[in-house]
């Protein structure tokens, strides 16, 4: 089968595409043990240099009272540019779930789009750790405002996760929660928008895989790119548009996308970190709806005709669509809780689990569900 085809069976959708930081050889961070390590230095403390230089480069052309409209190549070296100012020796990627014309007019949603479109947006500065980052926050405070003013995002249909105790905590389960139930809501035709502005690296001894640092990383280890495909690019749907911002140092494959573009290469080529699923793979059949999960539920079901339903666990099952007992899981989402843990400035924030720890809130405000009531 050619790489093609495997791309297509790996990464149903077909319009994903992610800015990210590809470094020059020799100077990625590497770890050695994608559970258990340290913060990696950063050249500098801000972060966040990819976010701030497409920002500018959009706020830019949005504001622009010609419409001066530019593509993606043209994002790429403007983009480029900015950050070589900052003194950084980072290029900037885009890499995509499949080949386009770099020169086409860059698309952070469709213009036409009638779905609803929800965000993402995580920004972790590490507070209190020595390799602390300062500017984190701000990249996703200046996100989302450019995403209401200028891309019609309603502020009840994002998510935003920052370790500055008036937010959901940025930790690894959460995040890995809320990129799986953005997969299960976004039908086609809706658009999402992701954000992650925080440390990477890349793991010694797995072949350069890259990794994102959560905020219990010390805790519950890294999110690695793999993980990042399976849970979230390849459940995606076809028809949903996607654009993601994956800003730490190291995140040039963080989400396993086939195709990578840099404004010093000729075109689309393939990304050589990409691992081609195999059709009956464990990435395809995140992305065909869980062949193994309804596997596991079948053998359960036998097992189950043993014995009375709820003995071995005491927690209440519920039937399935084919009949099968399935257990209440203790993760469902949970609407209109009564405290609102974001700032003053961020209006209502969604409801996303009802596990999640919150601090203690500075205002009461209702809240509308998981990632708001869809509303357009």
């Amino acid at each position: 089968m050619s790489f093609d085809k495997l791309a297509e069976a790996s990464v149903p959708a077909t319009s994903i595409y992610m800015f990210s930081a590809a470094d020059d050889v020799g100077q990625s961070y590497g770890i050695s043990n994608v559970d258990k390590d340290e913060l990696p230095d950063p050249s500098g403390k801000s972060g966040g240099a990819c976010t701030s230089a497409l920002l500018q480069t959009l706020w830019r052309d949005d504001e622009d009272e010609e419409d001066v409209q530019y593509s993606w190549a043209d994002t790429l070296q403007m983009m480029r540019e900015k950050m070589e100012e900052m003194g950084l020796t980072q290029t900037p990627q885009l890499s995509a779930a499949r080949p386009i014309d770099a020169n086409e007019e860059i698309c952070i949603t469709p213009p036409k789009c009638k779905g609803v479109k929800r965000a993402l947006l995580i920004g972790i500065n590490y507070t209190g750790e020595s390799n602390a980052l300062n500017s984190c926050h701000s990249d996703v405070r200046n996100v989302k405002e450019y995403l209401i003013q200028f891309q019609g995002f309603q502020r009840e249909n994002m998510l935003i996760m920052m370790d500055d105790g008036n937010h959901h905590e940025p930790n690894k389960q959460l995040i890995l929660d809320s990129l799986r139930k953005l997969c299960e809501i976004s039908k086609s035709g809706d658009c999402i928008f992701f954000q992650f502005s925080g440390h990477g690296g890349q793991v010694k001894d797995r072949g350069g895989d890259e990794v994102l640092f959560p905020g219990d990383y010390a805790d519950d280890g890294c999110i690695t790119d793999e993980e990042l495909h399976s849970e979230f690019v390849a459940r995606i749907r076809p028809g949903v548009h996607v654009l993601a911002v994956i800003d730490p140092c190291h995140s040039g494959s963080a989400m396993y996308l086939p195709y990578t573009f840099r404004d010093d290469e000729d075109g689309f080529v393939a990304n050589a970190r990409f691992k081609p699923a195999i059709p009956g793979s464990a990435l395809v059949v995140a992305a065909a709806g869980g062949k193994k999960k309804k596997e596991k539920e079948k053998k359960g079901d036998k097992k189950s005709k043993k014995k009375k339903d709820g003995e071995s666990t005491g927690k209440k099952t519920k039937k399935s669509k084919n009949g099968s007992k399935e257990k209440k899981k203790g993760t469902e989402p949970e609407e209109d809780v009564a405290a609102d843990t974001a700032d003053e400035e961020d209006g209502e924030e969604e409801e996303i689990f009802k596990e999640v720890e919150r601090p203690e809130p500075k205002k009461k405000r209702g809240l509308l569900g998981v990632f708001g009531r869809g509303k357009k």
